[in-house]
């Protein structure tokens, strides 16, 4: 009996070791698996949205490059120019009362800086570099928008050299001065010129080119302070301005066509309230014409007084909207604008 269940039961074992054989193999073969390699997935920058609180993207000065045109063309041999060097020009002062402005330029490697404006063109040789800035001392056309092209030669190699050009200071704005002398400043549209006849001259307009034929803006300035109802004969127009004489014949010069009026102008209005006051100046350097009193000089001539700082009041007048003042500098008597003085009289 007993002999029949061992059989019985190695039977049993033989069956369950059959069924399970498939089990342990498949078992067997999943631990004996390589395993996978795990694939990153794709990552995706986002950029930050420009919120209040961000802070604000800063680009660096100059970030309008200059021309680059090599001139003149590198010589066989030259290398060619890498990076272009920095034409830098530091902010100019407009609208100015002053005839001549400093302009602040930095250019790397540089040997040669060009200033070109409707005033003409100035050239400085040299040696400059980022660490040698120079300041260029240039003059302005009297009462018009001067437009200023700058230029610097740059050496990059021996015998080999560019040049860069730029129209903006080194913040993006345009190298544009206005020159505003006495308040009265050049139109920018020409306007229609008066039939030729009989016209007046507007009380302390600029006039210049005396006994002249043609409107040179080169020669020197004069303040006509003669009288309101004085009548004039157009000799000449030419763009924005016209040749006149006086019904004598004693006087000829050219003026702004905007000067000009068909009827006599109002009178100016006088004032001696400050008189004997001091008043300083925002620089050393003014333009000024000059004045007498108590009867007025029929013209004044106008130049730019150096090394001044201030003035004693005579007398200020008013025409239009524009005040000037007359002072007393040095022993002489000049017209000042009041936009020449730190702080007008009170």
């Amino acid at each position: 009996m007993p002999e029949r269940f061992a059989r019985l039961a190695a039977l049993a074992l033989i069956v369950i070791l059959i069924l399970a054989l498939p089990l342990l193999i498949s078992l067997f073969g999943v631990l004996n698996a390589p395993t996978p390699t795990r694939v990153p997935p794709t990552q995706i920058a986002v950029l930050p949205t420009n919120r209040p609180t961000d802070r604000p993207t800063v680009i660096p000065s100059a970030t309008i490059p200059p021309t680059l045109a090599p001139s003149p063309s590198p010589t066989t041999g030259c290398p060619i120019p890498a990076t272009p060097e920095p034409l830098w020009v530091n902010p100019v002062q407009s609208p100015t009362n002053l005839l001549s402005q400093k302009i602040s330029i930095t250019l790397g490697r540089g040997r040669e800086i060009t200033i070109a404006s409707e005033a003409g063109m100035i050239t400085r040789q040299g040696d400059f570099s980022i660490a040698r800035p120079v300041e260029i001392e240039i003059p302005l056309v009297p009462n018009a928008q001067n437009n200023l092209l700058v230029s610097g030669r740059v050496e990059y190699a021996a015998g080999c050299s560019y040049t860069l050009q730029t129209r903006v200071d080194r913040v993006g704005n345009p190298l544009v001065i206005v020159q505003n002398s006495l308040g009265v400043l050049s139109p920018s549209v020409t306007p229609t010129p008066p039939a030729p006849g009989t016209v007046f001259l507007k009380p302390f307009s600029q006039v210049f080119a005396l006994n002249q034929n043609t409107p040179s803006l080169n020669q020197q300035l004069y303040l006509y302070t003669g009288e309101t109802n004085a009548a004039f004969q157009i000799l000449a127009q030419e763009g924005a301005f016209s040749h006149l004489a006086s019904q004598g014949g004693t006087l000829n010069f050219w003026t702004l066509n905007d000067n000009l009026s068909l009827t006599p102008s109002p009178e100016p209005q006088y004032d001696t309230t400050f008189a004997g006051r001091r008043v300083e100046f925002v620089s050393d350097k003014i333009f000024a014409c000059e004045g007498q009193y108590p009867r007025n000089l029929i013209l004044g001539f106008c130049a730019e007084l150096a090394g001044v700082t201030e003035g004693e009041v005579i007398q200020s007048v008013q025409v239009d909207a524009s005040v000037l003042y007359m002072l007393r500098v040095n022993n002489k008597l000049y017209w000042v604008s009041s936009n020449g003085l730190k702080q007008e009289p009170q």
